[in-house]
């Protein structure tokens, strides 16, 4: 990720709908799968999955069909790899090594969920899963239990964990997480010459707790989609969307974080500054540690070299 000084205040991690990663087929449900979905949840008869025509199931299933093609757009996705070392990666996504890389114990306890969340959605996983890679989308060939289930959650994790194999360099594992159980949310003004007071006052005057930063809006209360939906509410849905934009964070939990290494290009005085900055923070463990990349002499690779505080 790009080195940025909120991180060292508070471990936020980014709950990325669907729609915004960096991929146009990730998560996206296919056509001939909805079509098997549809036939199988819409049987009657009770031999399982028939033919059903593009036809039938738009006239016949249309809200159906949309339910499945855009449900996991209510989820949000937080992706970790197995391999820090990958130089590709450090470059499109830790601001070409001037950035860091998170290490994460991957546990029930890396992100807190409560238990009512947790049974609220099946399709939730405490612990980050092993992204699939395939030549394939998912089709004609989707597992039986994707299809012949009367949950959708396997359906839809199945769609969330598979990807193009040219990704495969990734090795990613992937937490899915509904944005509804975010722990903060963030409302970004689309046009940053808009007044916020006005905004201000009322959410002010409609006691709905949040905080200021920038031109950003924080939202973190124990029950967060009901203050979302009724701050949605409160200023209509249509002119929330044209006002600003959410984006989701979990926060992780402090013995969860076990180190954090910093580009080869990132400066003495940023490393210190950061260091210093989350030693002060009870946010991170007291046990957490911390590296440094540098360029190999002889390979085309990066070797992490562990810093200590009085060692920079």
């Amino acid at each position: 990720m790009p080195l940025r000084e909120d991180f060292f205040r508070d471990p936020l991690f980014r709950l990325t709908p669907p729609y915004d990663l960096n991929d146009p087929f990730d998560s996206k449900p296919t056509k001939e799968a909805i079509r098997k979905k549809i036939a199988f949840m819409t049987d009657r008869i009770g031999e399982g999955a028939g033919y059903i025509s593009d036809e039938e199931v738009e006239l016949k299933h249309g809200d159906l069909s949309r339910h499945l093609q855009t449900e996991l757009h209510r989820f949000g996705i937080i992706s970790m790899t197995e391999n820090p070392r990958n130089l590709l990666m450090w470059s499109h996504y830790a601001d070409e090594h001037r950035g860091i890389v998170v290490e994460l114990y991957n546990s029930e306890d890396t992100f807190k969920h409560s238990k009512s969340e947790f049974h609220a959605c099946r399709l939730t996983a405490k612990e980050a899963v092993r992204v699939i890679y395939d030549q394939n989308r998912p089709s004609k060939n989707i597992p039986d239990e994707c299809i012949f289930s009367i949950y959708e959650d396997a359906f839809f994790k199945h769609f969330a964990l598979v990807k193009s194999d040219h990704w495969m360099h990734e090795k990613e594992h992937r937490f899915i997480v509904p944005t509804s159980h975010a722990d903060i949310a963030m409302f970004t003004l689309n046009d940053k010459n808009l007044p916020v007071s006005g905004l201000e006052d009322y959410l002010t005057q409609r006691n709905l707790p949040f905080s200021r930063k920038e031109d950003c809006f924080l939202f973190e209360h124990e029950n967060l989609d009901h203050l979302i939906s009724s701050f949605g509410k409160t200023i209509g849905d249509q002119n929330l969307n044209s006002l600003g934009h959410f984006r989701y964070y979990k926060r992780a939990n402090p013995d969860s974080i076990r180190g954090i290494y910093f580009g080869c290009k990132v400066s003495d005085t940023c490393i210190r500054s950061a260091m210093s900055m989350v030693l002060k923070n009870q946010r991170f463990s007291a046990n957490l540690n911390f590296y440094q990349a540098k360029e190999s002499s002889d390979r085309f690779e990066i070797e992490f070299f562990p810093i200590h505080e009085k060692s920079i």
